[in-house]
């Protein structure tokens, strides 16, 4: 059964825009699918001026409120699921098109999500990539593939307003609220591999694989697992023990070596 969306849960985050052009178009089209929620990442910092504003029209209130962070794990730390964009050269991860992604977007209404659009010129790193859950490509003409950063913001808001709108169909809120699974936040993920990096250092992993690999592909698999709030819980109380008790064993044998 699929779950309406609220407009209040969806936050599109641009990542190092190049053009204030982009991001008023951006502002604007977040607007005329009744979404209000703009980040910007690493944005110029007349990100507000008035070429963006000329280009935003009637939507300046969602461009002034916009919040401007210096990573994207930063704008990501409050964030439960994120679709990362991509024209499809990047390759580090299955590409899902745009309506498959709205069926797992509907499938996981309630929790705060994401959508993440890259640069105009590179897209998202492989770094910013790993950070994301699934990666969208919207189907284009493949004689003219590339779309403009604010057309494929437009695309991805329309057909996201189609599971917002309201109908008498719709769940209860009381309903919805039953059916509603919680996952974890950008904030409890970094945490979480940040206690599993300390566990690759402790028992030397590092020194046979690649960490950084390791780690990306590991978190892929956590991702693509999908894992609730409690479950993510559960495997970050595992690894902190993991952690003491390894501590506590190394102390005691620098103890017994003196």
């Amino acid at each position: 059964m699929n779950h309406s969306l609220d407009p209040q849960d969806i936050n599109f985050i641009l990542v190092r825009p190049n053009f204030l052009g982009n991001i008023g178009a951006v502002a604007r089209a977040c607007m005329n699918f009744g979404f209000e929620n703009l980040r910007l990442v690493q944005a110029p910092k007349n990100y507000k001026d008035a070429e963006a504003r000329k280009m935003a029209v009637g939507a300046f209130e969602v461009l002034k409120r916009a919040e401007n962070f210096e990573t994207l794990s930063d704008a990501l730390q409050d964030i439960t699921y994120v679709i990362g964009t991509t024209a499809g050269q990047q390759r580090t991860q299955p590409l899902v098109s745009l309506s498959h992604s709205i069926e797992k977007i509907e499938a996981i209404s309630g929790n705060k999500l994401a959508i993440v659009l890259g640069d105009e010129r590179n897209g998202l790193t492989n770094d910013e990539i790993s950070l994301c859950h699934i990666l969208v490509k919207i189907e284009t003409s493949s004689r003219f593939p590339s779309l403009n950063v604010a057309q494929a913001a437009c695309i991805i808001a329309y057909e996201l307003s189609k599971s917002c709108a309201l109908t008498s169909s719709a769940p209860s809120q009381s309903i919805q609220a039953a059916q509603k699974t919680t996952l974890p936040t950008g904030k409890d993920n970094d945490e979480l591999f940040q206690s599993l990096d300390k566990l690759l250092e402790r028992i030397e992993f590092s020194r046979t694989f690649n960490k950084k690999v390791v780690t990306k592909e590991i978190r892929r698999f956590y991702q693509n697992a999908n894992p609730t709030k409690r479950e993510s819980e559960l495997l970050l109380g595992i690894l902190h023990k993991l952690n003491q008790t390894l501590a506590a064993s190394n102390s005691r044998v620098e103890l017994a070596e003196e």
